[in-house]
């Protein structure tokens, strides 16, 4: 493990636990679920999630056209 950072809890939610791995990979920890991401998808998903958090922020329907085009 390289780094560790950690995303505080709100009133619905767990804390979010995100670590920089040494082999290449990131993990995201919330409660009992962990999902590794290697370095090739870090690109797609960091995009991915801000759009999501574009989303609670502008007009949801400009986003959702940028996620799933036709």
């Amino acid at each position: 493990m390289c780094a560790r950072w950690h995303i505080p809890a709100d009133d619905r939610q767990d804390e979010v636990v995100v670590t920089m791995l040494v082999r290449d990979e990131v993990a995201l920890r919330q409660g009992g679920a962990e999902v590794v991401v290697g370095r090739t998808q870090l690109s797609d998903l960091a995009d991915k999630l801000y759009f999501l958090d574009l989303a609670f922020r502008a007009d949801v329907r400009d986003v959702v056209e940028a996620l799933c085009p036709e």
